[in-house]
């Protein structure tokens, strides 16, 4: 019994004046150690207990049950809340030729597409036109989002929104993050690519795939498409 309860009908106990004793007659128990434990959450009240309190005290079930249900609800509220890391990438295309950033940081290490972190109150159309042009010099237009890459972190997950676009201008321009340049679908298997590079494309470039998930069993990752 959650001690919520316990502690309503220890609240009724007190505002009628009785005693652990008192009470325990009025429900019709033999011992006071058994309000105390009700009282305490140890222990359950029964149906036919509960059914006498509410007559003889005249209590509703509301009453008793109310700030328990709220209490339920926050829970599930809580359990349905977690953090969350967003993120974009952009596949950026012209004809047969995608940019690409060959990585420095050890973390992401090869040749990847462009992107960044969301920030705060940011769209995440507005992060992604954003973070190319810090990143590659070029101003994209209309970036389409085409799918979701996703795995866990400690206490949530890390969302990757993965945008595709063949609508730019400007002057290409390497930034701290990698040297960009363009590539030929034909040169990728070349290339020192980071590791999940191939399923990456596989799901921006499909028609029937929309998800990227890492899940973890038993400490191994495994990549799942969907």
């Amino acid at each position: 019994m959650s001690n919520k309860l316990g502690n309503k009908i220890k609240e009724i106990r007190l505002g009628e004046g009785l005693s652990q004793e008192e009470f325990a007659k009025e429900l019709g128990y033999t011992s006071k150690s058994t309000i105390n434990k009700i009282e305490k959450g140890v222990n359950d009240i029964s149906f036919d207990k509960l059914e006498i309190l509410i007559q003889k005290f005249d209590v509703g079930l509301n009453e008793l049950f109310d700030n328990l249900t709220k209490e339920t609800n926050s829970k599930k509220k809580e359990d349905r809340t977690e953090r969350v890391e967003l993120t974009v990438l952009c596949l950026l295309e012209d004809g047969n030729k995608i940019l690409l950033q060959n990585r420095i940081k050890k973390d992401w290490h090869g040749y990847t597409l462009p992107g960044g972190y969301v920030e705060k109150d940011e769209s995440f159309v507005d992060a992604v036109i954003r973070e190319m042009k810090e990143e590659t010099g070029l101003e994209i237009f209309n970036p389409t989002l085409v799918g979701v890459k996703q795995f866990p972190i400690k206490q949530g997950r890390y969302v990757v929104l993965l945008f595709k676009s063949h609508e730019f201008k400007g002057n290409l321009k390497s930034s701290s993050e990698g040297e960009v340049s363009w590539i030929k679908y034909s040169d990728l298997p070349n290339l020192d690519t980071v590791e999940d590079f191939e399923d990456l494309l596989k799901v921006m470039n499909s028609e029937s795939l929309n998800e990227f998930q890492y899940v973890v069993h038993d400490d191994i990752w495994q990549v799942v498409l969907k």
